[in-house]
């Protein structure tokens, strides 16, 4: 909660009374308020709220044009700031329905300076509590849209092998005997294939779970070893699709956790592999420390990235090119989590001359590696 002492507040006034809202001013300025401006009606009010900004709204229930309460909400959904509801008389419906819009306190006119001030108290108390419910329910509703995502996406991504998989188990069982040899060793490499596949599923969300609950030590990274271990487990994937990878002589030094680093390498390479040229060259680098931050990229050969589409290219369940590969859409999502738990940032920019270059930031290290 942040209460600021009263000559720091800034008050706007919204009393169709006039002899009321300059008696209310009256006394807040004699007690060090600020008072911003006043507003003779409801939708004036929101005019107001929304120009002027201020710390506290004092708002009288009953106007001319729309009433306070319907004022209150508007406020609430465009502009929310503390509300202190006034009334010639105090009901527990009223009360009620103030809660409801966003107001914070309710005063009964006319009210003493002792009461404004504990209303605005109050109301600036709740108001903190009431922002941070709402931040907290915007979460829960994103963690919940993404939540049905990945049921979605995990369950589609998860059913395709698995039915490869029992339908060519079911073949071998009922048809083994007549099969050639060749056919045989066909369907028996289909079912590894997609057993692999789903390997692969698993471990990436094992790896997500395991990246939201773990905490690590950052330390100085030898990123040279790092960078062959991700290659080496690339190696065959990238002999199939004739991709040629080149990296530098050096690496500059920087902190992070060398086994979710070389996964965000991993991911990065596979992807230019998978979306590179045809064949794919990929150069992977780094630029030197700036500002205390290293980054490290890998460049394509490929199509390039719309920029349309890279603002959601590191949210789960996201596909670079659906109709040429059907990745599962994790990688990315990890890429990002690793990175910002590790203190660094990822991005997606245009490769000079075409392709697109996916980079990582990552604290420098001050020390040399060993």
């Amino acid at each position: 909660m942040n209460i600021m002492h009263p000559k720091a507040t800034r008050v706007l006034i919204a009393d169709d009374d006039f002899l009321v809202m300059m008696t209310i001013r009256s006394m807040l300025e004699d007690a060090g308020y600020i008072v911003v401006g006043e507003a003779s009606g409801g939708r004036e009010a929101v005019q107001k709220v929304q120009e002027l900004r201020p710390d506290v709204l004092i708002l009288d229930l009953r106007m001319p044009d729309i009433d306070g309460l319907e004022a209150a909400r508007m406020i609430y959904e465009c502009c929310p700031i503390p509300i202190v509801i006034l009334s010639a008389h105090e009901s527990a419906e009223l009360v009620q329905e103030a809660g409801e819009v966003g107001a914070g306190a309710y005063v009964v006119k006319p009210p003493s300076i002792h009461e404004l001030e504990r209303a605005i108290l109050i109301a600036r108390t709740r108001f903190d509590d009431m922002m941070r419910l709402r931040a907290a329910n915007a979460e829960l509703r994103e963690r919940n849209e993404a939540l049905d995502a990945f049921a979605r996406i995990v369950a589609h991504d998860l059913k395709n092998p698995l039915q490869m998989i029992v339908g060519f188990a079911e073949m071998l069982e009922n048809y083994g005997e007549t099969l050639s040899a060749d056919e045989r060793r066909h369907s028996l490499s289909a079912i590894a294939k997609n057993a692999r596949k789903m390997g692969h599923i698993i471990n990436e969300l094992l790896l997500l779970a395991q990246m939201r609950q773990d905490q690590v030590e950052r330390y100085p990274l030898n990123m040279a070893e790092i960078v062959t271990a991700a290659t080496e487990r690339l190696q065959d994937f990238a002999i199939r699709r004739r991709a040629h990878i080149v990296t530098p002589d050096g690496w500059p030094s920087a902190l992070g956790y060398a086994p979710w680093v070389e996964e965000i390498w991993v991911n990065y390479i596979s992807n230019a592999i998978k979306y590179g040229g045809e064949p794919p060259y990929i150069e992977l680098g780094a630029d030197l420390p700036k500002e205390g931050i290293v980054r490290f990229w890998v460049q394509d050969n490929g199509p390039g990235i719309p920029q349309e589409a890279r603002d959601k290219l590191f949210h789960p369940f996201q596909r670079l090119h659906p109709q040429r590969v059907t990745g599962y859409g994790l990688g990315l999502s990890i890429v990002r989590t690793i990175a910002q738990r590790l203190g660094g940032e990822v991005g997606v920019d245009d490769a000079p001359g075409g392709g697109a270059v996916f980079w990582f930031t990552l604290p420098a290290a001050d020390d040399d590696l060993p």
